[in-house]
Formats: structure tokens, sequence, C-alpha cells
């Protein structure tokens, strides 16, 4: 005689996903001496939150003024001179497109405003 067996595999594909979330509580020894952990945004000691700082989000750090003796030099920027190179002349290119703008704007464009569709308008 045969069996037939039928198997629901939503079930045991969502069961195998979920267990996967399960709260495993470990036990605590009161005996260790466990230190806390760390601060992950330590405070600068003496300096306060500005008054327009926003409170009614949660997890916002505490003001932290910025640091103007900070050392760049042992950062490390670039891979090698190309990618510098590279990069360099990306925001220059933006920052010459930036400021034809501006002087554009504030001259002809006062009085004569070129306009242009932009991808998709009509």
């Amino acid at each position: 005689m045969s069996v037939t067996t039928t198997e629901n595999r939503a079930f045991y594909q969502t069961h195998n996903v979920l267990a996967d979330y399960e709260i495993h509580h470990s036990v605590r020894n009161e005996n260790t001496n466990v230190a806390p952990p760390p601060e992950p945004h330590p405070a600068v000691p003496g300096v306060r939150n500005p008054d327009d700082w926003p409170t009614d989000r949660r997890r916002v750090p505490d003001y932290r003024p910025i640091n103007m003796e900070l050392d760049m030099t042992p950062r490390r920027t670039y891979l090698n001179p190309a990618e510098g190179v590279f990069v360099y002349m990306l925001f220059l290119g933006v920052r010459v497109e930036a400021n034809t703008s501006r002087i554009w704007h504030a001259t002809m464009g006062k009085i004569w405003d070129v306009g242009y569709k932009i991808g998709g308008e009509w």
C-alpha cells in the first residue's frame, strides 16, 4: 500500500524565515564585571545644544561643534593620482557650470532668459 503526503511549501518557507528572528535570551552572570558599551557620539563637555536643535525626532545626536584643528593628512582621499585628477576635473566642471549660470542670471538673464526643454518635457 502506498502513502501519499501533502506539504504546504508556503508554511514551511515562512516558518524557516521567521525562525531566524526568534528571540533567545542569554543568562546574565551577575558576578562578572562588564563595562557598559561606549557612547557612539560622545558629547563635547561644556557644549550645549542650540535652542533650535531638533528634539521632536528620535536618535538625533547631540550638537558637536566643527573641529577646526582636525589633521586631514593621515586620511587617504584618492587611490592613485589619476583618480585625483578625475575627481578634480569633475568638480571643476560643476564649479564652471554653476559660476556661468550665476553670472548669466545676474546679467543677461534678466533681459533675455534662454530656456530649453528638459528631457521628456514638451
